[in-house]
């Protein structure tokens, strides 16, 4: 929507805002509102919380979906999400998506054919920062299990790699529901683009390490390498996004030949069956880094213009 400017005393400048959006919010005379300025423009938010509340019949296919649709629900920033025609089978998922995905939620009541889900404790929007870190922090814990377990050539550790990845899978949800929300000052695509590569860098370990535990996996002190290299190789994006130093960019760069065309490819090329697929999977995880740090990058050739 498109607002003119209205002149003002001392040059300054004013604009209405849509009746709609203040009555969403619950806004009053006189209260105040958030103005951030971004490379792009102004966003204008309020810390009020406007209540949004959606109630679906689940058709079939719905409820074959439904990890992914009450995922989205969550991050498009509803409150209160009232599902109806749903059994017994159905409720337990719903009960699991609950407890591991949705921060702050819970069910509220139920009946025999609906379940209604509702913001009860979610974190506040200022956690955005910490979330994050720990999306990191996961990542690294998840690499030092993988070290181990393919040192030992044992993968007992199954339950706690799940755990992990539902834990990071949740922070980035909630993560995604703030950007929506448009609760923070940087650039949103930025950020979004950033936490799409963490989740897919968590998933293909997730992946790796559900072959490796299911499968019998020759240990190969080359293979080895490959995975104990991923703890510096994922510290050198660690240090990029929290020293704000491209130096580390430029690191990560300079190993891609040996990482995703070198060395990696020729034990891939020479392996056992087995083993080819944890090469692969492990490949995977490396170009998903470097390419990965794209809009770290960004962010920091913005920040270099902007000083």
């Amino acid at each position: 929507m498109k607002r003119k400017l209205i002149k003002q005393g001392l040059g300054g400048y004013t604009i209405y805002l849509p009746k709609k959006w203040v009555d969403r919010k619950g806004l009053k005379e006189g209260q105040e509102v958030n103005v951030i300025e971004t490379d792009s423009g102004l966003v204008i938010g309020s810390d009020a919380k406007g209540k949004k509340k959606i109630t679906l019949s689940l058709d079939s296919e719905e409820k074959e979906n439904i990890k992914p649709l009450l995922t989205h629900l969550y991050r498009k920033g509803f409150d209160t999400i009232v599902l109806e025609n749903i059994d017994e089978k159905l409720l337990a998922k719903i009960k699991t998506i609950v407890k591991d995905l949705l921060l702050g939620f819970e069910i509220v009541e139920k009946t025999d054919t609906s379940v209604t889900i509702k913001n009860i404790s979610e974190p506040e929007p200022g956690k955005y920062d910490m979330m994050l870190r720990r999306i990191f922090l996961i990542l690294q814990e998840n690499i030092d299990i993988l070290i181990k377990d393919f040192e030992d050539n044992s993968f007992k550790s199954w339950k706690e790699i799940g755990e992990l990845r539902d834990s990071l899978d949740s922070y980035v949800l909630f993560c995604r529901r703030v950007i929506i929300q448009e609760k923070f000052e940087r650039d949103s695509l930025l950020d979004w683009e950033l936490l799409t590569f963490l989740m897919h860098i968590s998933h293909a370990m997730y992946y790796l390490y559900n072959y490796a535990h299911q499968n019998k996996i020759r240990k190969d002190e080359k293979l080895i390498y490959f995975v104990r290299n991923l703890k510096d190789y994922f510290g050198l994006y660690y240090d990029a996004f929290y020293k704000e130093d491209v130096k580390y960019i430029h690191k990560i760069m300079s190993q891609q030949t040996k990482f995703h065309f070198g060395e990696l490819i020729k034990l891939l090329q020479k392996s056992e069956k087995s083993n080819t697929v944890v090469l692969s999977y492990l490949k995977e995880i490396y170009r998903l880094i470097q390419i990965g740090s794209s809009p770290i990058l960004s962010r920091l050739v913005e920040k270099e213009i902007k000083d």
